[in-house]
């Protein structure tokens, strides 16, 4: 192997290496003379760096829903991130009290790396723990339930239970959805149907990493104590929506709690109704035949 196929070959490796694509142009007498590599997306996101394009941040707005009585005297602050298909930001929709209590009956579950009473040596747990509190456990948790339903204007009543997470530096999650993919999930939720919606909590104001990034939308939100972030998982169709796919940043330093809830779709038929595509005449005919 020549110098030229093995430069060649060295930038073709890297490129792979780092999950981007590379190519190279080669002058007549085969020397190499331009290199491109185009960097993975996720990074940009991770670091918050990316700016989306003006033709469609032209087209994101905020506004206070007042949709029902109660928030007519406090109309939630909406922010829109992607309007199709729909991501949003609830400002300021969980308090400190409700986040100090929800981490106060985490407490037995949780187990924070450091140095103990026991020895001088720090301690190291898992980097990503997770526990569960359903409506019954206490007051708070009963009370965010019913906060989403005024939020969302969705029915929590086959909703899951709250879903509790801390995270250490160097936590990160890889891309996953929501919504049911395999027969095994299908049959566990046939009575509560596919999973429709996601609220995430979160519970720390974060500085560096542990950004919740959707790479298909380009989109990558910042942790903000007291924000929540509200996602469709599915279709109008019914069908998994592949767009809404999302990861977490590896988290740099100190430590992060959230919350999530995810809103199944018995309950809410007539709330978000499945729009199947096509003529439905023909899809009746089609069915009788």
């Amino acid at each position: 192997m020549d110098l030229s196929s093995a430069v060649g070959w060295t930038w073709l490796l890297l490129g792979l290496f780092l999950g981007q694509s590379a190519s190279q142009d080669t002058a007549e007498d085969g020397a190499p003379t331009t290199v491109k590599i185009r960097f993975d997306p996720y990074r940009e996101l991770c670091l918050g760096t990316y700016e989306r394009p003006v033709v469609i941040t032209s087209q994101l707005v905020c506004w206070y829903d007042a949709r029902n009585l109660h928030s007519v005297i406090g109309p939630y602050k909406v922010e829109l991130l992607s309007s199709e298909p729909f991501v949003g930001i609830f400002h300021d929709v969980i308090h400190d009290s409700e986040i100090a209590k929800l981490k106060e009956l985490g407490e037995p579950y949780v187990k924070q790396s450091g140095v103990t009473n026991d020895s001088w040596l720090p301690v190291y747990y898992d980097n990503h723990q997770t526990f569960t509190l359903h409506d019954r456990d206490h007051s708070v948790v009963e009370r965010l339930t019913r906060r989403i339903e005024r939020m969302t204007g969705l029915s929590c009543e086959t909703a899951e239970a709250m879903k509790v997470i801390y995270n250490e530096a160097g936590a990160f999650r890889t891309s996953d959805i929501d919504a049911l993919r395999t027969p095994e999930e299908r049959h566990k939720f046939a009575y509560a149907g596919d999973r429709l919606a996601t609220v995430f909590f979160f519970m720390s104001d974060v500085e560096e990493g542990g950004r919740l990034i959707f790479p298909r939308l380009r989109v990558s939100i910042r942790p903000r104590k007291g924000h929540a972030a509200f996602w469709y998982n599915l279709k109008e169709t019914g069908d998994a929506d592949d767009r809404l796919r999302y990861s977490m940043c590896p988290l740099k330093e100190d430590s992060k709690w959230a919350a999530k809830k995810i809103i199944h779709t018995r309950g809410n038929e007539l709330r978000k109704p499945c729009q199947p595509t096509g003529n439905i005449l023909s899809l009746l005919e089609a069915a009788e035949q």
